[in-house]
């Protein structure tokens, strides 16, 4: 019968660390690590005020060799023996017998080895955020607990030395016979991949390819990848300008020609970005999580003798129900690499996964203390409206005040956006608030009654995320002391973290919708219009109460008003006050809208020669040599908020196009010679004048300027096309 092992036992394993007498070895955070033979973590404990630590490893029947290791003080997800021999940790082996007493080990440990310790660490910290667009804006929200995992990708010196000949030979290749470029680069150049990125490694796609798929790559790319698409072409561009490289291509040994690729990295990043990206490694070397606004910060050792700055690439996940999806990690890697990565500096990762979670934007605003900021219409900043921006104030007049800087009218659902320091709520007891609007110049007011809340997620059990919407108005008692309140947003949710940011819903703080009492008219078939012009100033109030429900006096508490001075709301927020622009009426806050309603009209009438018109049955307009043709349209807005295109065709030919702002008039026209339009813009092959009979197409497009602070509004835009033919002669 075979013996069965003897059970494992406990040993107990003093260690000693003789640290110099310097104050910086005594405030370092050190640790000894206790491994097996094999590599198997088995104690670690930090050391104590007196340098020793008590360390307890199991010892089999036969005994074991241990590895004490002292080095700093690690994560427990980073404790192994690679990553602390990386880190330069100081190893000692010792023997320990079944039957031995309790043990006992002296290590020293230097200032220097300390030091490099300290001075070895690298921080790593950024931001990372969702791009979406919403009525053709951009928007960056914070993508808020995830996990950042940070990679150093493998150095140059140690790639090249692994290239196959037949690389080496494709880049001799490539910069004995580069490809000039044109100035100023088109957009884009033409280029065989059907994406950004060519397959790679692989078949060696024509220099011209590889620098047409380089000139398109994604503007996000890492900056210290390339500066600018046009770098990025030149540095294939200026391959000719490289003499020592073109000559040792031409005629040195592989080795030679490795050692001069090395002093030409900067040209190297991005052709091998595209043409070589498979031979790029990385080791994980750090993880964080980010905040509620999206940003991580996290510590790596790069080593205190390690000249050579980091080169870092990143991968986010965030949990999605039971699972960790990845939401960035973009490729080919070299092509998304911080090369040359400066500790301490800030990275932005952008992600456009469907499934990123992301929490409200976190705007710094700069406005001092107890301040209200009236952000926005929509995301039209306060600084791009007439009449609410100190940039706009010197241009302001009555005609243009509430118009956008761009001239524009605003429309439909109105939501304004607000923001407020949390010192209101949590110091001043100021809880609630209120908005209202009315025509300009009357008196009666109304409050914006609309429902108003923001998402918050909380871990419903099990890891999986719930979302709840939690409802800031309108509330009435008991949820508040009066009828109609709206709740100033807390800075927590009840539990859990803000988010997902749903657009335009987790931006509004209240909703106007203006086509109630601004409708715009309509328009009948023949073009009359329908209705009356509701369209002009409105204006927008907002007043603030206390915990008791009573309006507040904000010159007591020192409460002031702001608006932006600045028209991106995506990063830092700077303001002025709201006083001096004109936009404080005693305890409350007024700004104004124009708005129109008006849709567009577009028809396009049969073209003329004369008194004669197209043939409505068949649209023939018969000719003869010297007519002129009168192409007529109607582009119109009852304001004038509108601009049109319109434009004649034969087959695919444009014969005569032409745009502009519709004005108030309405009637347009343009008197073409008919032969000319049968001549014009004839393709290669065709015969000058060969036309007897051709067939025309015009197509107009009205579109109107308005806006709901998110973007143009589409529906009020208007269309029209016409077909005809002219002949000459007569009737085809």
């Amino acid at each position: 019968m075979a013996k069965r092992p003897e059970p494992s036992k406990e040993q107990g394993v003093t260690v000693r660390v003789a640290l110099p007498d310097d104050e910086r070895a005594r405030k370092a955070a050190l640790a000894v690590y206790a491994f097996s033979q094999g590599g198997k973590l088995m104690d670690a404990k930090p050391l104590d005020a007196k340098g020793e630590v008590a360390l307890r490893v199991p010892i089999g029947a036969e005994g074991t060799n241990l590895r004490l290791l002292v080095g700093p003080r690690l994560e427990d997800q980073d404790r192994s023996v690679a990553e602390l021999m990386r880190r330069g940790a100081v190893e000692r082996h010792l023997r320990v017998d079944r039957g031995a007493e309790r043990l006992a080990i002296d290590i020293s440990v230097g200032l220097d080895t300390i030091l490099c310790w300290l001075r070895g660490l690298c921080v790593v910290r950024g931001t990372v955020l969702k791009r979406t667009t919403l009525g053709g804006q951009s928007i960056d929200l914070p993508v808020c607990n995830a996990t950042v995992e940070v990679y150093e990708v493998d150095r140059f010196p140690i790639i090249l030395p692994k290239l196959p000949k037949l690389v080496l030979d494709r880049l001799r290749d490539l910069i004995l016979h580069p490809v000039p470029l044109p100035d100023p680069i088109p957009d884009p150049l033409p280029g065989p991949f059907p994406g950004p990125f060519p397959p790679g490694p692989g078949p060696d796609p024509a220099p011209f390819q590889g620098a047409a798929a380089l000139r398109r790559l994604n503007p996000e790319i890492a900056p210290q990848m390339m500066h600018s698409h046009a770098e990025a072409a030149t540095a294939l561009a200026g391959l000719d300008q490289a003499g020592a490289l073109r000559f040792t291509a031409r005629t040195g040994s592989d080795l030679d020609f490795q050692r001069v690729l090395l002093d030409h990295e900067l040209l190297l990043r991005p052709i091998f970005c595209i043409l070589f990206p498979g031979f790029f490694t990385k080791q994980l070397v750090a993880t964080a999580h980010t905040d509620d606004c999206g940003h991580f910060r996290t510590l790596f050792f790069q080593g205190c003798r390690n000249h050579d700055t980091p080169d870092l690439y990143f991968k986010v996940k965030q949990r999605f129900l039971w699972w960790d999806i990845v939401i960035y990690a973009p490729t080919p890697v070299p092509c998304y690499t911080w090369w040359n990565y400066a500790c301490g500096s800030e990275v932005t990762l952008v992600t456009h996964h469907p499934l990123a979670r992301t929490c409200p934007p976190c705007e710094p605003v700069v406005a001092g203390d107890n301040w209200v900021l009236f952000t926005a219409i929509g995301q039209t900043s306060m600084n791009a409206i007439f009449g609410n921006s100190q940039a706009l104030q010197g241009g302001t007049t009555p005609a243009n005040r509430g118009l956008t800087g761009g001239g524009a009218p605003f429309g439909g659902a109105l939501r304004p956006q607000l923001l407020f320091d949390n010192s209101l709520r949590e110091t001043l007891g100021v809880k609630y608030y209120r908005l209202f609007w009315r025509r300009a110049g009357t008196l009666d007011w109304f409050q914006m009654l609309d429902d108003v809340g923001r998402h918050y997620t909380y871990d419903g059990g099990g890891g999986q995320p719930v979302s709840a919407l939690y409802k800031l108005g309108p509330l009435s008692p008991p949820e508040a002391p009066v009828a109609n309140l709206f709740e100033i947003p807390p800075s927590l949710p009840p539990q859990g973290v803000w988010g997902p940011v749903i657009a335009p819903v987790d931006y509004q703080n209240g909703v106007f919708d203006t086509t109630l009492p601004a409708p715009g008219i309509t328009y009948a078939a023949n073009g009359t219009e329908i209705g009356a012009d509701q369209s002009g100033k409105f204006e927008i109030r907002l007043e603030l109460f206390d915990t008791a429900g009573a309006p507040v006096d904000i010159a007591a508490l020192g409460i002031r008003y702001f608006v932006p001075d600045v028209d991106n709301l995506a990063g830092t927020i700077t303001t002025v006050d709201a006083a001096p622009l004109g936009l404080v009426d005693g305890n409350a806050m007024v700004v104004t809208v124009h708005v129109d309603n008006n849709p567009t009209y577009a028809e396009i009438d049969a073209p003329t020669i004369g008194a004669a018109s197209a043939d409505p049955c068949c649209g023939v307009l018969g000719f003869t040599p010297g007519d002129m043709v009168t192409l007529p349209w109607r582009a119109k807005h009852k304001n004038g908020f509108a601009s049109y295109s319109f434009t004649t065709k034969r087959v695919d030919e444009v014969v005569f196009s032409t745009s502009g702002p519709v004005g108030l008039v309405g009637n347009h026209s343009t008197v073409q010679s008919a032969q000319g339009l049968m001549d014009a813009n004839l393709p290669v092959g065709c015969l000058p004048g060969g036309c007897n009979v051709a067939a025309f197409a015009s197509l107009e497009y009205v579109t109107a300027m308005a806006t709901d602070g998110w973007g143009r509004l589409q529906y009020l835009d208007s269309a029209d096309f016409e077909a005809f033919t002219l002949s000459r002669g007569g009737a085809g």
